[in-house]
């Protein structure tokens, strides 16, 4: 005979074991001796047509007409040849697999890897989906986020002016979205065609200088700076090198050899994940040499005695704005200086984009030789720190 709800009501509990009331077609309500009450249903799995039994629900909580709805929707999956435990396990596992939860794993499996990303760009990446994403549809199941739903989060950011976040943001969905795939989190990447959706981003140039006369005013000015010996070292040298600010400023004693006049960076070290080795000019090691006594007992090269850390990475951006560049110059920008003037000169393009670190976009010379154009660089590095000398002394 069917259940009444009285008797699921009044069900007495045993004093020890179970006790099962049955409501026919598999349905039972098990109480046990503590007095708890546990919907169940017996079934045969379609497999290999072995009993089983699977959990409904909690009584009260589901009732005795919501345990049969449910006994009924556990039918239909039986005669599509489907198992209700296993259909529970994937909606159990799918529950787990919410925007933030995948997107911190993708992340944590990327941040420790010096294979991909940089600490900075590590940081970088977890920041955009902590500040802009994680809010908005952090806490929804990655297989439910549909592409209005990503879209609008990224307007938002572009609505701020930040056009650039706002595609970085959307490339960094994107990704989480392409992981979530792999790990069977979601069937299809929501994020891939919506770029186009956003406002274009026009990338802005880091101020520099290529007037040799505005330059040679500001090379005067490094060379008479008073600030402490690490930050007016590393002012000095940066001219002579161009490397990526962050490149320099983290330079090591172990990188540099001297007496032969190189410093090698390793492939972790560098944006691009690329070993590089840069020529030093005469000037170049001159001023490394003279720094030796502040730091040679340290790690790195630019210590700041006063943080125990390199000197920061705004260091120099704040020298020059005291100097009075702000707005007109940065530490970047003697990257664009020497480029656009070595190529004044008439130096090769190839040494010239070997030196900067830039990956080669031609796929067959692509594969990159960090000791590519080692002489030939050396030659135009030491004309290089040659011009600038003859500059800053000149009337």
């Amino acid at each position: 005979m069917p259940l009444q709800d009285s008797q699921c009501k009044n069900a007495v509990t045993p004093a020890k074991g179970v006790t099962k009331l049955f409501d026919g077609g598999g349905l039972f309500l098990q109480v046990d001796s503590k007095g708890r009450k546990y919907w169940r249903l017996q079934y045969y799995r379609p497999s290999d047509k072995k009993k089983d039994v699977v959990a409904i629900g909690v009584y009260p909580d589901i009732s005795l007409k919501e345990a049969r709805l449910k006994q009924a929707e556990i039918k239909l999956q039986l005669a599509d040849g489907m198992d209700p435990k296993q259909q529970q396990k994937v909606i159990e596992q799918e529950a787990l697999m919410t925007f933030e939860i995948v997107a911190r794993q993708w992340h944590n499996n990327r941040k420790d890897d010096d294979t991909r990303w940089t600490p900075k760009h590590a940081e970088k990446m977890i920041a955009r989906l902590e500040n802009h994403v994680f809010p908005i549809i952090g806490g929804k199941q990655l297989s439910t986020i549909k592409p209005l739903e990503i879209l609008a989060l990224a307007k938002k950011v572009e609505e701020t002016g930040k056009t650039y976040t706002a595609h970085k943001v959307l490339e960094v969905v994107r990704q989480v979205f392409t992981y979530g795939i792999t790990i069977q989190a979601c069937e299809y990447n929501p994020a891939s065609d919506l770029s186009g959706e956003l406002k274009s981003h026009v990338p802005q140039n880091f101020p520099s200088i290529t007037d040799e006369d505005k330059l040679k005013e500001l090379l005067q000015k490094l060379e008479s700076y008073g600030g402490t010996p690490s930050v007016r070292a590393l002012l000095r040298l940066s001219p002579y090198v161009f490397t990526r600010p962050s490149e320099v400023r983290l330079m090591k004693w172990a990188e540099l050899d001297l007496n032969t006049g190189i410093w090698t960076k390793e492939a972790k070290d560098m944006k691009n994940r690329l070993a590089h080795i840069v020529p030093l000019s005469r000037q170049a090691k001159a001023l490394l040499e003279e720094l030796k006594p502040f730091s040679g007992h340290h790690e790195y090269v630019f210590w700041n005695n006063a943080s125990g850390k390199p000197v920061s990475d705004g260091a120099c951006r704040q020298a020059l704005n005291r100097m009075g560049y702000k707005g007109e110059f940065t530490p970047h920008g003697w990257r664009h200086t020497a480029s656009t003037l070595l190529h004044e000169q008439g130096f090769n393009t190839m040494w010239i984009e070997a030196q900067l670190s830039h990956k080669d976009t031609n796929k067959v010379r692509g594969t990159y030789n960090k000791a590519a154009y080692i002489k030939d660089r050396r030659t135009m590095m030491q004309a290089w720190a040659d011009y600038l000398d003859a500059l800053k002394q000149k009337q």
